[in-house]
């Protein structure tokens, strides 16, 4: 055969994806992207319940802001109910938004797609928690550590002043600095 020839391929048994109609007949798992704000999990469950059992709901969120970034995974009990559910959603528009459904062959679900889902999504107050660490009391090994630390630190920057070829001088850290606790009363 010479090397400028592919060989032919039945065009009936592929699909236009290249993936077997077999694995995609399997597919539980639906993804849904563009979807709008305000539909979360909670209305995401409600809304394709109306095509068959929906085993498992995981809205894609911030880590940061926890806000939902636009697109979500449904997985269905049955696979046919899964391929009617993304047929019929694909295209649709919802508030304004065409949503995109697609299948998801089973070898494609990573193991962890499902982890934290189904709860309800809880906003972590991540200032009052960052608030609390820094604040908190310091243990005197951990005091004596960052002492230490300030002391090297002061040291470098006068050795720096010093090869610039300034001359100035100032009472550096060379003794324990004593924590100050501060009262607001």
């Amino acid at each position: 055969m010479p090397k400028d020839r592919q060989p032919e391929v039945d065009r009936d048994d592929a699909s236009p994806s290249g993936r077997g109609e077999d694995e995609l007949g399997a597919a539980r798992v639906v993804y849904i992207g563009h979807l709008p704000h305000g539909f979360f999990e909670k209305q995401l469950l409600g809304y394709f319940s109306q095509f068959g059992k929906v085993t498992r709901v995981r809205l894609s969120r911030s880590k940061k802001t926890g806000n939902a970034k636009g697109y979500a995974f449904v997985e269905f009990q049955y696979p046919e109910v899964a391929r009617v559910a993304a047929e019929a959603m694909d295209g649709y528009f919802l508030f304004k938004q065409r949503l995109k459904c697609k299948l998801i062959p089973p070898s494609k679900v990573h193991p962890q797609l499902f982890q934290g889902a189904n709860r309800k999504f809880k906003v972590i107050p991540w200032r009052r928690v960052e608030r609390l660490r820094h604040d908190r009391e310091r243990t005197p090994a951990e005091h004596a550590q960052r002492v230490a630390k300030l002391i090297r630190r002061d040291k470098q920057r006068q050795k720096k002043i010093k090869e610039a070829g300034i001359d100035y001088e100032y009472e550096g850290l060379s003794q324990p600095v004593q924590p100050k606790k501060v009262v607001f009363t």
